[in-house]
């Protein structure tokens, strides 16, 4: 194999192309009707086949004994595209060819006539990397070229392309190959090189190229290289680890089994296998979309899995019964978001088991009964107080002081906090502590069911508790207001209750206004008010 088996096995003939068949018919017909057109963008990603179709489109062009729409092969223009040498094919790369000179240079040669062919026919490929100076030269010359001029674009990212790029141009969409069709071809090479494969080990390779024929030929090149006689299972585990398929077979079952050991050395184990955990993530996120559609209707999806392998059929049928579609949207969402964050991180595995943690931790602090508090901690006066009140000289009666008494100047009888906490049905209470040292899960958990919204929370700041209601302060009025919408307020109970077990109510103040002065007052953590309530006492206030 002294060539590279992608330049090798190319195709020559749009009969050759496989899995782009809507594009190769248009093509076809406008080449057999005559109606070639001035201007073509051919996007999608990587190693889908756009180079390789616009130069075939080229060489078909110019063919002078052209056969419906295949080039003969045989021809000088035919023999010239095949060799490399043809002067009316001129292939530009944006990327190093990025200023507006670059383009003023192409824009003086589309006025000479082609040599060989009857047209001159330029190649620009990752056009997105154009500047915006040089699409504005390009421009003009796009919309009114010359009879005798074809430009063919080609980009891997379409939305980098101005629009009024894309209004001159007749846009292809290619799209990734199905596994089947790559395992199909690479099939075929191996036979031709004489290579001996199982179907198997051609399977993983074509999964692991993740819809790219060309990095797939580029992989059986190099297990080839590393294969002694033949290539196996053991010999594509040695390069890529384990199989794609198996791995995101075992970590799905991993977390329906809630083991998070077992997720976790998982994840370190395909690290140090050295595999990519960002191209993993983004399988497993595509593993996961099937899981999930096999949950919600799996007679429908049942048939559109026809062509995978019944290894992957049967755990896809077995992991949607295991799992419910809101769980697996949940863990679709932690995974994208690791996805991203794996791309500018240092760890990459970090973002990963981050995702794992979160998918199966929240399961089980639900499950965990809230705990009574520590004695240690600050106690709760209430009613029913272990504390006994003292013997007082005068009729007054004692009344126990609760953070309602504290905060209000009128007297105790008068409070509703009886109301509210009655003593057969007290409501759930918690502290400020609490409330501080989970603050960053909160908004951790708040940025997951509404990233907006956590937003205006990291704003906030908790200042104090009353009964079951939790005061935040923050600066500014729009933050408040984002705070104290009704759908909001339901988004912060749903995330407390993730976290602590409990869903409290919510005021939201403003720091610049006189009810923070009163509040910051009253709740100031005095040593005075501190042995007060640990020692069951009560504030008295005077009546004028």
């Amino acid at each position: 194999m002294s060539t590279t088996l992608y330049r090798k096995y190319r195709p020559q003939h749009f009969s050759d192309v496989i899995g782009q068949q809507p594009l190769v018919r248009t093509l076809e017909n406008a080449l057999k009707l005559g109606r070639v057109g001035q201007a073509y963008l051919f996007t999608g990603p990587r190693g889908t086949g756009k180079t390789t179709l616009a130069r075939l489109f080229a060489k078909a062009v110019n063919c002078s004994s052209r056969k419906g729409a295949e080039p003969c092969d045989t021809c000088e223009h035919c023999r010239l595209m095949q060799e490399g040498r043809s002067l009316d094919v001129i292939e530009i790369d944006a990327a190093s060819h990025t200023g507006v000179d670059n383009i003023r240079d192409l824009r003086d040669t589309v006025k000479l006539l082609p040599t060989t062919g009857s047209h001159k026919i330029y190649i620009i490929d990752e056009v997105h990397m154009l500047s915006t100076g040089a699409f504005n030269a390009l421009l003009k010359t796009l919309e009114e070229p010359p009879a005798h001029v074809i430009f063919i674009l080609a980009t891997t990212e379409i939305h980098k392309v101005p629009e009024t790029i894309l209004s001159r141009c007749q846009r292809f969409d290619l799209s990734r190959f199905p596994v089947k069709s790559i395992e199909e071809k690479l099939a075929r090479i191996a036979k031709a090189e004489h290579i001996k494969a199982s179907p198997s080990a051609l399977r993983t390779i074509a999964e692991i190229a993740e819809g790219g024929m060309r990095d797939a030929e580029s992989l059986l090149t190099q297990v080839a290289s590393l294969a002694d006689g033949a290539i196996s299972d053991e010999t594509v585990a040695v390069l890529f680890g384990s199989s794609q398929t198996e791995s995101l077979i075992t970590l799905a079952t991993h977390l329906a089994d809630k083991d998070l050991f077992a997720a976790l050395r998982m994840i370190t184990t395909l690290s140090e296998e050295g595999r990519d955990l960002s191209i993993f993530t983004g399988s497993f996120l595509d593993f996961l979309r099937r899981v999930l559609l096999m949950s919600a209707a799996p007679k429908e999806a049942t048939s559109l899995f026809e062509e995978l392998a019944e290894t992957e059929r049967q755990a896809l049928s077995d992991l949607g019964k295991r799992f419910a579609p809101r769980d697996i949207v949940r863990m679709l969402e932690l995974f994208q978001t690791a996805k991203r964050d794996a791309r500018n991180s240092s760890t990459p595995e970090l973002s990963l088991e981050i995702a794992i943690v979160k998918t199966l931790d929240p399961v089980e602090v639900s499950a965990i009964p809230p705990q009574p508090p520590k004695s240690s901690a600050t106690p709760r006066i209430t009613p029913s107080s272990s504390f006994p009140p003292k013997a007082a000289p005068t009729p007054t009666p004692v009344v126990p002081i609760t953070e309602e008494s504290v905060v209000s100047t009128e007297p105790a009888a008068s409070a509703p906090a009886a109301e509210r906490t009655p003593e057969t049905h007290e409501p759930t209470t918690f502290s400020l502590d609490e409330i501080v040292l989970a603050w960053a899960s909160i908004l951790e958990q708040t940025k997951i069911l509404n990233a907006s919204l956590a937003l205006a929370l990291v704003q906030a700041k908790p200042v104090e508790v009353h009964g079951n209601t939790l005061i935040l302060r923050t600066r500014h009025n729009f933050h408040k207001e984002r705070l104290d919408d009704p759908q909001s307020r339901l988004t912060l109970a749903q995330a407390f209750g993730r976290i602590l077990s409990f869903e409290p109510q919510f005021k939201v103040i403003l720091e610049s206004s006189s009810e923070r002065h009163s509040v910051a007052t009253q709740s100031d953590p005095s040593l005075v008010s501190q042995a007060i309530k640990m020692l069951g006492g009560r504030v008295i206030t005077e009546n004028n």
